[in-house]
């Protein structure tokens, strides 16, 4: 694999925000909660080179080799209970900071979290939180498929679909970090209609796994991240579990 910056961009995040670059990791959500067990602050991120145990939504794992991801875990810390708005706003602005380093390119994010290119999923974005009365501790991970992608499960990467041109991992950290603290400065609704802009296949006929019908039209995407669709009989529904099928 290429050498990049990326070590040197986790190492040297802006104002507001620490990070640790570790080469080899379990997972980055282990690594990430551990931290903030033990005290780390909001806006700390962990990044990792190689992930050997990485998970992803319905239990899937999340395997990178070295160099070919980008493979982070952020801690948010806040006193309001509403840990999707923190996943959303690390896949929207994930999502721009693709196109930030590789402006031909056009992502659309599948509900709940996923980045898609076309049809084909490029990232993955996971958050786990607890809640103790008073705080809310998120930890949002996130992959991003760089120089290379899994093969058979209908994934693809930045380098395939950008003409066999590398893109840099530390220019999409430093992106990132930068569009997060954009949307983190702005009020919620203006990152939620961003988000749902968006939308993969919004007003489209698609099947969703685990409701008992043959198809649904994917309608939107409410505040608390519930997915809105309509049903054969014209009847709308809202779900918060299963996955969206071409």
């Amino acid at each position: 694999m290429l050498e990049d910056s990326l070590r040197e961009a986790a190492e040297a995040l802006p104002p507001g925000w620490s990070g640790v670059f570790l080469e080899r990791v379990g997972s980055t959500q282990d690594v990430a909660r551990a931290a903030a067990e033990a005290g780390a602050p909001d806006r700390s991120i962990v990044v990792a080179d190689q992930q050997t145990a990485g998970r992803g939504r319905q239990g899937r794992e999340w395997l990178a080799e070295p160099g070919a991801a980008l493979l982070l875990s952020v801690v948010f810390r806040e006193r309001e209970p509403s840990p999707w708005r923190y996943t959303s706003l690390t896949s929207l602005s994930l999502a721009e900071a693709v196109e930030q380093v590789a402006p031909s390119l056009s992502t659309a994010i599948k509900w709940p979290n996923d980045l898609m290119l076309d049809d084909s999923k490029v990232a993955g974005v996971l958050a786990e939180s607890t809640w103790n009365g008073e705080h809310l501790l998120v930890i949002v991970g996130a992959g991003l498929n760089v120089q290379s992608a899994p093969e058979g499960v209908g994934a693809t990467c930045l380098r395939r679909v950008n003409a066999g041109r590398p893109v840099d991992r530390g220019e999409l950290l430093r992106a990132l970090v930068g569009r997060l603290d954009v949307w983190l400065g702005k009020p919620a609704a203006d990152a939620h209609a961003a988000w749902q802009a968006r939308l993969w296949r919004r007003g489209q006929r698609l099947r969703l796994a685990d409701l008992q019908t043959e198809t649904v039209v994917v309608i939107g995407v409410e505040k608390d991240g519930s997915l809105r669709v309509r049903l054969p009989d014209g009847s709308e529904r809202r779900v918060t579990t299963g996955e969206l099928l071409v």
